[in-house]
């Protein structure tokens, strides 16, 4: 076999080898565009036959800061700005909050009906709702006897 038949070959096995690492360290909350820093904000997802839900915690941001949208039909992306909090008086000692943009997107295995996404920021918790689309919910299908 000829080198360059390999190569394609090759570079597409490590394309699929680099998309399963990131599944499998996604899942533990690890982005590895960023290195291996936990993703942030932290989110939980789960769904029902109805629907996705995430819960994303945001401490100390409000509903201007945060921007959510739908992209691909099975994309949620969350964006936002927390900013700097400098102390009135005195010196830190710890910072482990951090602070700046950040950009969040999760895939979901089935499409979402992105018009009818509802989201509620309470207590620094963004909770979403993202209903399926009507196309991936399952059908059952009538069996005829003859």
């Amino acid at each position: 076999m000829t080198t360059s038949r390999l190569l394609p070959n090759l570079w597409a096995n490590f394309d699929r080898l680099h998309g399963e690492m990131d599944r499998l360290l996604e899942g533990w909350g690890v982005d590895l565009t960023r290195g291996l820093v936990p993703s942030y904000p932290p989110v939980n997802v789960w769904e029902d036959a109805d629907a996705f839900y995430v819960e994303a915690e945001l401490p100390g941001m409000n509903q201007e800061q945060i921007q959510i949208s739908v992209t691909h039909k099975n994309q949620l992306m969350l964006q936002g700005e927390r900013l700097d909090q400098e102390p009135e008086k005195g010196r830190w000692h710890r910072r482990e909050r951090g602070f700046g943009r950040f950009q969040r997107v999760l895939k979901l295995p089935l499409p979402i009906d992105a018009d009818k996404v509802e989201a509620k920021l309470e207590h620094g918790l963004l909770q979403l709702t993202l209903p399926k689309a009507e196309e991936a919910k399952p059908r059952k299908i009538a069996v005829k006897a003859e």
